[in-house]
């Protein structure tokens, strides 16, 4: 843990090596979807990799994961819970959308493009056949002609820098 909140790269390879697989397949068998799953088990580990510093003070890393990797999976199922459109009859009465609401929306699409669009040529093609094509990172390997791993190294990579460049725009909701 001392390497990796040192920023020891092999350390963190050797931590997600010994872990991937059993959070994986957790995430698998709440959400249904291979891709979902692995891009799940990346945001975990991303945000591990994030706050490595405060790794430290851990001293029990598998509970520490247990419940970083429980509250991704609730906020992934939540999220897929609230963009299902909702049955006429479970509509709230009285409930409108809001052009606040329409904005924000539209500005944070917006955000999340030019983000996209400031990736490096490989991480912006492998983040989109994933998240707009839907497509494995098997898939794209062999699409690609690349290595599964450098598949996954690019989309970790596409999303790292999605999140620093939302985080560093104070009128994304997420921010700060």
């Amino acid at each position: 843990m001392h390497l990796v909140a040192e920023g020891s790269k092999p350390a963190f390879t050797v931590l997600y090596d010994r872990h991937w697989k059993n959070i994986y397949s957790t995430a698998l068998h709440y959400l249904k979807s291979s891709e979902w799953a692995q891009d799940l088990v990346q945001d975990i580990f991303l945000k591990i990799w994030v706050k490595r510093t405060t790794l430290a003070q851990v001293d029990n890393f598998a509970a520490f994961l247990f419940i970083v990797a429980r509250n991704q999976l609730v906020s992934a199922l939540r999220k897929k819970i609230a963009a299902g459109p909702l049955p006429e009859q479970n509509a709230v009465p009285g409930t409108i959308e809001l052009p606040d609401n329409a904005l924000c929306l539209k500005q944070t699409e917006q955000l999340i493009s030019d983000a996209i669009a400031q990736l490096p040529p490989q991480q912006r093609l492998v983040f989109t056949l994933t998240r707009h094509e839907g497509l494995s990172h098997e898939a794209i390997a062999r699409q690609l002609g690349l290595n599964i791993r450098t598949v996954n190294n690019h989309a970790t990579r596409a999303l790292a820098s999605i999140r620093r460049y939302l985080e560093g725009h104070p009128e994304y909701p997420g921010a700060g």
